[in-house]
């Protein structure tokens, strides 16, 4: 790698010294071989489909070896009569290094040339509205990516602990995100209300290095469970005497066709949400629910659109009119515009 990169891009492109990185993660697996070529002479591969991921693999693991790209970033700050303060920021690029073999934005905008203290007028002014947006909800790879910097599980338990989340209805995903159920409030709360110092992310990070020193022989497993187990147990007496809580319901202001007493609401239950009667157990009235995509009509027979589930509890939509209609969708459709 280091012959090609000095033979066709030139000796600044070379470091001094190959480069090694350090997998700064703590639960990493490093036993694993990188991916890269095996015969680095080799720069295609015949198939057009494996040559686009043979060129992605190539061209990283080239530029893995090149030299840091370096950038001037400069900043001007004007202040008005009333003491407003205004700030432009520009980023340059000097020497684009292994974004040669990358790529990647090099377009920059054009940097005014003015001095310090130099009295500038404004050839335009305007006002743009802005409100803070609340942070991202976790999809799946941020939520890995939190874990991993917590030091909270391995490689292996990632897939199981996203598993049991959406198995037991705590969250469920929309448009690619984890949005928390009533259930999963409900539970959350209860937790940090008994179990504070166990379910949070010091101890659980703590417990992980605890078996890492049992499983180097450096600390005595029964010792470890010992210190764990009896607060844990005090805890758990404790929250036995708790008052039951109750799961939220949201009320349809229907009655109940049964007992013609109680109101129909939405629970949530192993398999999903269902309806049922607000006298439960006293009438014992179910029926499934159909959650409709409001706004929305199917684009083949123009029925409702409503949410569906796999087997495996994954979210999808489809059209009410099933078996008669079969359009599906794992996107959530958009309402037409008018």
């Amino acid at each position: 790698m280091r012959l090609y990169i000095k033979k066709n891009y030139g000796s600044s492109y070379l470091p001094a010294k190959p480069r090694f990185f350090k997998n700064r993660a703590r639960v990493a697996q490093e036993a694993h071989e990188a991916i890269r070529p095996t015969d680095f002479k080799r720069l295609s591969v015949a198939d057009k489909k494996e040559n686009r991921l043979y060129q992605l693999i190539w061209s990283r693991a080239l530029a893995s070896q090149m030299a840091a790209a370096s950038w001037r970033r400069s900043q001007i700050k004007i202040v008005d009569k009333e003491g407003n303060l205004f700030a432009l920021q520009h980023k340059k690029l000097l020497f684009d290094g292994f974004l040669k073999v990358l790529g990647g934005k090099k377009e920059e905008k054009k940097w005014p040339e003015i001095k310090e203290g130099e009295i500038l007028k404004a050839a335009h002014f305007s006002l743009i509205a802005s409100e803070t947006l609340p942070p991202p909800r976790y999809s799946e790879a941020s939520l890995i990516a939190l874990l991993e910097k917590e030091g909270i599980g391995r490689p292996s338990t990632y897939a199981p602990i996203i598993t049991t989340v959406k198995v037991r209805q705590y969250v469920e995903k929309e448009e690619g995100e984890f949005k928390p159920t009533a259930l999963g409030q409900v539970v959350s709360d209860f937790l940090k209300d008994h179990f504070i110092e166990i379910v949070s992310l010091p101890f659980t990070a703590k417990m992980e290095a605890g078996l890492d020193q049992v499983a180097n022989g450096k600390k005595k497993w029964p010792l470890l469970v010992k210190d764990f187990y009896d607060p844990f147990l005090k805890k758990i007496n404790e929250a036995e005497k708790a008052e039951r809580v109750k799961i939220p319901v949201e009320k349809t202001g229907e009655k109940c066709p049964k007992c013609h007493q109680g109101e129909l609401v939405i629970r949530t239950g192993r398999f999903g949400k269902f309806i049922s009667c607000s006298r439960f157990p006293e009438c014992d009235y179910t029926a499934p629910y159909i959650e409709k995509v409001p706004g929305v009509s199917c684009p083949q027979c123009g029925g409702e659109v409503v949410v569906k589930r796999t087997k495996k509890g994954r979210k999808f939509y489809g059209c009410i009119n099933y078996p008669r209609c079969r359009w599906a969708s794992w996107r959530k459709p958009k309402p037409k515009e008018k």
